[in-house]
C-alpha cells in the first residue's frame, strides 16, 4: 500500500464535502440537517484521528500491510483530520448564526473552552505538520507539542461523547464512547511496547 501524501488530505475532503452536499441537497438546511452534518463530521474527524493517534502503536502491536501504510500516511491522515475538523467547526459557527435558539443556550462554557483549546492544538499542529517545521521548532519542542495536542483533542472527544450518551440515544453513542477510549488503551499499550526496526517512514 502506497503512501499517498497530499492525495490522501484532498480526497478525505473531498469525500466530506461531497457527502455533506448530498445530506443538505435531500435534507435542505434546517436546524436538524445542520445538526446530523455536525455530528456526522464529528464522527469523519474522529476515525482520521484515530488513525493517526494510534498508527505507531498498532504497528507495534500488529504489524501488518494495513499498519505500516497507517503509519507511512500518518502526517496527512492527521491532515485529512483537520480539514474534517474545519468543515465541523464551519457547520458549528454555521448552526450558531442561523439557529441560534436552542444551540447556543445548550453549550456550557466548559464545553467552549475545551473545544477552543482542541481548536488551537488542531491549528498549530497543522501548521506544524512538515519537516521544515520539525527542523525550526527542534525535534523536543516540536514532539511536545504535538503529544500534549493530541491528547488534549483525544480528551474533548472523550469529553464530548460522554455528554453525548448521557444525552442519549445511548445505544447509539456508547460505542463510539467505548472506541474513543479504546484507542487511549492501545496507544499506551504500544508504547510500553519495545521498538522493533523499522525503515523509515517519514
Amino acid at each position: 500500500m502506497a503512501r499517498l501524501g497530499w492525495r490522501l488530505t484532498a480526497l478525505a475532503t473531498l469525500v466530506i464535502v461531497a457527502g455533506l452536499g448530498l445530506h443538505f441537497g435531500v435534507s435542505g438546511w434546517t436546524a436538524t440537517s445542520v445538526t446530523a452534518g455536525i455530528d456526522a463530521t464529528g464522527r469523519s474527524s474522529l476515525a482520521l484521528f484515530s488513525m493517526s493517534f494510534v498508527a505507531s502503536s498498532v504497528h507495534r502491536l500488529w504489524p501488518s500491510t494495513v499498519s505500516r501504510w497507517m503509519l507511512q500516511n500518518r502526517r496527512w491522515l492527521g491532515l485529512s483530520f483537520a480539514s474534517s475538523h474545519a468543515i465541523h467547526l464551519m457547520l458549528i459557527i454555521a448552526m450558531s448564526f442561523a439557529f441560534p435558539n436552542p444551540f447556543l443556550s445548550e453549550q456550557s462554557a466548559g464545553k467552549w473552552l475545551m473545544g477552543g483549546v482542541a481548536y488551537l492544538f488542531v491549528a498549530l499542529m497543522a501548521l506544524t505538520s512538515t519537516n521544515a517545521a520539525q527542523r525550526w521548532m527542534g525535534m523536543k519542542h516540536w514532539t511536545r507539542l504535538h503529544v500534549i495536542g493530541s491528547y488534549w483533542i483525544w480528551a474533548t472527544f472523550a469529553l464530548t461523547y460522554v455528554g453525548h450518551v448521557k444525552q442519549g440515544p445511548a445505544d447509539f453513542y456508547a460505542p463510539l464512547l467505548a472506541f474513543t477510549l479504546l484507542l487511549l488503551l492501545i496507544r499506551w499499550i504500544g508504547h510500553l511496547r519495545p521498538n522493533r526496526p523499522m525503515s523509515p517512514v517519514g
